[in-house]
């Protein structure tokens, strides 16, 4: 792999992005498909991150995308403006995908990508983000929303 792999531009990423916004939508509009989803999700970043484990911040925001979606999944946390929550979505329908804008196979250049979307989305819901994390201090430790 060559060492010079950089991040795709940040047109290409809002592209990629958007690209998956309807079928974010889709996802969120069902509540079976959307379990599948984080399901899905759940399994790739377990295989992949004993392997990944430089890229901390990547897998704890990326947990944190995760979370958030189980919890509006429950319907346990639902205070989420709908452009956010299908910008999570969308995000992890893009780390699920295997043909991205680096496919997922070239190691550690296949989670270039995956980082700058995450990075993207970050930026767009960062408040958001910051809000349900607060929320999820206040609940009872025992009530975990999803086990990572």
């Amino acid at each position: 792999m060559p060492e010079n792999v950089t991040p795709p531009p940040d047109d290409r990423v809002r592209e990629a992005v958007d690209r998956n916004k309807t079928r974010a939508e889709e996802y969120l509009h069902d509540p079976d498909k959307s379990q599948q989803l984080l399901e899905e999700a759940l399994k790739k970043a377990n295989r992949n991150q004993a392997s990944h484990q430089f890229q901390t911040d990547f897998w704890s925001e990326l947990k944190a995308f995760f979370r958030l979606l189980q919890a509006y999944i429950r319907r346990e946390y639902t205070v989420i403006p709908w452009a956010s929550i299908v910008m999570v979505t969308a995000a992890i329908i893009y780390f699920v995908s295997p043909i991205d804008l680096i496919l997922d196979w070239i190691p550690l250049a296949g989670f270039i990508d995956d980082a700058a979307v995450l990075v993207f989305v970050l930026r767009q819901v960062k408040i958001d983000l910051a809000k349900f994390q607060e929320w999820e201090q206040t609940r009872d430790p025992s009530q975990q929303i999803i086990d990572l």
